[in-house]
C-alpha cells in the first residue's frame, strides 16, 4: 500500500499544489512617447507598470500559460489553463529528462482540478485511467476563493514574478519589443534572495514571498534574473526567470494568452475515474489472486 501511495503521489502531486495565496496590486495610467514600432511608448516608472499589471492580472477570470523549463536534469514543457468562475484548472506536462525514467511512468501527465476534486492521469499508472482525489475541506476552500486568497498553480509564475520584481531594487525598462506580434515593454531586474527575504512592502504577500525564497534556496540559488514583457493593456505576454546553481543554469520561460477567454476545460466523468483506495484495492486483489499460483 505504501508503495502504491508513493507512486500515486509522485505522479499526481498534492491537491494543494494547485493553489497558493494570491498577490494584489494597484493601477496607473500610461505615459506618453512613441516606441520604435510606432505604438505609444510606456514612459511610466517600472514599478508603476508592475503594480498596474499585478492588478490587471488578478482581475482576469482566465488565461493560458505555456512554460518551458530547462536545467541540468533536462527540460519540461507545461501548458496551463484555468478559470476562476467556474473554479477549474488544467495542467498538461511533458517531461524530457536527460536520463530515462526508471519508475515506469510516461513523460506526459495531465491534471484537471475542480472545487470538488483533482483528477490526474499518466499512461503508466492505473492503466491510463483518471485517478481522483476528493477535496475534503470544501467550505474552507470556497471561503478562501471568495476572499480572493487563492492563487491557482495554473496561473503559472506570473503573479510571483510581478510581485518579486515589484519588491526588488533596480528594476529597469529594457526597451520596447514585439512578442507574438504584440507590442510590449520589456522590464528586467535581478532578485537577490537575501534582500527579498527582508522586504516588508505591499507588492507581494509575505508568506508567498517567503515561499518563493525558500523554493529557490532549496535549488541552491542566491539570486535570479527576472524579465517580464507587458502589453499596452497592462497584461503581460511573456515572463522569464534564470539563475545559476552548483549544477549549472536553470531557465524558465512562460508565454501568456487568451485573457478572459473561456478555456473550455473538460472535466473527466466520475465513471471514468477511480480513487486511490480503489486503485490500491485493485492492486491488492491482483497480488492476492496470484499469490497461490505455481510455476
Amino acid at each position: 500500500m505504501k508503495a502504491i501511495q508513493k507512486t500515486f503521489l509522485a505522479a499526481t502531486g498534492a491537491v494543494l499544489a494547485l493553489t497558493l495565496t494570491a498577490c494584489g496590486g494597484g493601477g496607473s495610467e500610461h505615459g506618453g512617447g512613441t516606441a520604435e514600432n510606432g505604438a505609444k511608448a510606456d514612459t511610466r516608472d517600472p514599478y508603476a507598470v508592475l503594480k498596474a499589471a499585478r492588478q490587471k492580472v488578478a482581475q482576469q477570470n482566465s488565461y493560458k500559460t505555456k512554460r518551458l523549463s530547462k536545467d541540468s536534469e533536462g527540460q519540461e514543457r507545461v501548458e496551463y489553463a484555468f478559470s476562476r468562475k467556474p473554479d477549474l484548472t488544467d495542467k498538461k506536462s511533458w517531461d524530457q529528462p536527460r536520463k530515462p525514467k526508471d519508475n515506469g511512468l510516461d513523460n506526459y501527465d495531465q491534471m484537471v482540478g475542480t472545487e470538488d476534486a483533482l483528477f490526474t492521469r499518466n499512461a503508466g499508472l492505473a492503466g491510463g485511467r483518471w485517478l481522483r482525489t476528493d477535496v475534503k475541506d470544501k467550505a474552507a476552500e470556497k471561503e478562501a476563493t471568495r476572499k480572493g486568497e487563492i492563487q491557482k498553480r495554473a496561473e503559472g509564475e506570473l503573479p510571483n514574478w510581478l510581485g518579486v520584481l515589484g519588491s526588488s531594487k533596480g528594476v529597469t525598462k529594457a526597451g520596447e519589443e514585439s512578442v507574438g506580434g504584440k507590442p510590449a515593454t520589456h522590464f528586467k531586474g535581478t532578485v537577490v534572495l537575501d534582500e527579498l527575504e527582508r522586504y516588508k512592502g505591499d507588492a507581494m504577500r509575505d508568506w508567498l514571498r517567503e515561499a518563493f525564497v525558500e523554493e529557490r534556496r532549496k535549488r541552491g540559488l542566491a539570486k535570479v534574473d527576472i524579465d517580464v514583457w507587458i502589453g499596452r493593456d497592462d497584461l503581460p505576454v511573456k515572463g522569464q526567470e534564470s539563475g545559476k546553481d552548483s549544477k549549472g543554469t536553470r531557465d524558465m520561460t512562460e508565454e501568456y494568452t487568451d485573457y478572459g477567454v473561456d478555456p473550455k476545460i473538460q472535466v473527466p466523468a466520475l465513471k471514468d475515474s477511480i480513487t486511490l483506495d480503489q486503485f490500491a484495492q485493485e492492486a491488492y486483489d491482483k497480488g492476492a489472486s496470484g499469490a497461490g499460483t505455481k510455476g
